[in-house]
């Protein structure tokens, strides 16, 4: 298992930040229950782990089977009481909780606690006041340190050495799902410790479809084929699409893919520091409709990426949150035809003061040829 390097400094920093929102937000207490955010604020990479935060407490809550790995995780200097609980992890929160917060007012994540655990939170009558907060913690997020940033551009350089490698060896009866298995035994095999998302190949008339699930359809001559996946690397994504012409491309599709680079360079030229989300996606969106194509673009311009595929900031129409220095963001306009064919091309870009920053080094800038 190959661990987020969370160090007792990073934490307490971490943790900091996020006390601050709290006090902004007069909550004494906070219940951290999303895994990504849980990770990011101690390093537990485990399927079951829950933070409680006081203003001087940080009790992390586990079960039996990480009884070790969250010890080696969380950092020792890191302040983190750890409990395993024996009953059942959420009475043990639960209880916790109770004890912790008092009759102070503690924080929830509204978006990421169910119901059904909501209610068995409050079925243990504590006297403390539950108030629902956003993603306090998806924001602090979204702004990337430097291991961060050399994390995902680890984890691109994995997909786009994959992709490379593995389309090298496409050979005619190949379907999607070959395709598909092996990209991913590939990004294993150069280190990825999974692929960040299930990896789309879809070919033809499959290609308009923009989350297309890959099928056991046969890879044909004269056809797109696009290719989206992403790589896994120290818990960080990567999320890359590239589409190509299996033999030689005919003039419309020539023509469309020209248009979805334009609109891609358009999108890239806008991510500058300060500017909103919004802007982003008009500056694709508009380039497409200056062309009249406008209509076939049914998604979002980009999003987030770190810890999670898809994370704040989201690049879409109306958005009105300001692009901060060091958040890494996906361009990845896209057309699709019914019953043709679809492109989308997507790289990873960090934002700078001084500009974006590609992360994916693959190259885009012609329709590319597959042999089969």
């Amino acid at each position: 298992m190959t661990v987020t390097a969370v160090t007792a400094v990073t934490a307490a920093r971490r943790i900091a930040n996020l006390r601050a929102c709290m006090a902004e937000l007069e909550l004494d207490g906070m219940l951290i229950s999303h895994l990504p955010n849980v990770r990011y604020l101690t390093g537990f990479s485990g399927s079951n782990g829950w933070l409680l935060l006081s203003a001087n407490e940080q009790v992390f809550v586990t079960d039996g089977r990480y009884k070790r790995s969250a010890a080696e995780e969380l950092d020792a200097g890191g302040g983190f009481e750890v409990i395993v609980a024996h009953d059942g992890v959420l009475q043990e929160v639960a209880q916790r909780a109770a004890r912790t917060f008092g009759r102070a007012s503690g924080g929830f994540e509204s978006e990421y606690l169910t119901v059904a655990d909501w209610e068995r939170l409050r079925e243990h009558d504590a006297p403390m006041e539950w108030v629902p907060t956003a993603d306090l913690v998806g924001e602090l997020r979204s702004v990337k340190d430097a291991h961060e940033i050399a994390s995902i551009e680890k984890a691109a350089s994995i997909a786009a050495t994959a992709l490379r490698e593995t389309l090298a060896l496409v050979v005619p009866g190949m379907t999607e799902a070959d395709l598909a298995s092996d990209l991913d035994h590939r990004m294993r095999k150069l280190g990825a410790e999974r692929p960040a998302f299930e990896t789309i190949v879809a070919s033809g008339p499959r290609s308009a479809l923009p989350h297309a699930g890959t099928s056991g359809r046969k890879i044909q001559e004269g056809e797109l084929l696009l290719c989206d996946l992403g790589a896994s690397w120290q818990g960080y994504c990567s999320d890359l699409t590239r589409t190509f012409v299996v033999g030689e491309p005919d003039e419309r599709q020539s023509e469309v893919y020209r248009a979805v680079l334009e609109a891609h360079h358009a999108a890239r030229d806008a991510l500058q520091e300060g500017a909103e989300t919004g802007s982003v996606d008009a500056a694709a969106r508009e380039l497409l409709e200056s062309k009249k194509l406008g209509g076939e673009f049914p998604h979002s311009t980009g999003h987030g990426l770190g810890l999670e595929v898809h994370e704040p900031p989201r690049l879409r129409a109306g958005g009105v949150d300001a692009l901060r220095a060091n958040m890494v963001v996906t361009v990845e306009p896209g057309l699709y035809f019914a019953g043709w064919g679809g492109v989308r091309i997507e790289d990873d870009f960090l934002v700078t003061g001084g500009g974006p920053r590609r992360l994916v080094q693959l190259e885009k800038d012609r329709l590319q040829s597959v042999p089969l």
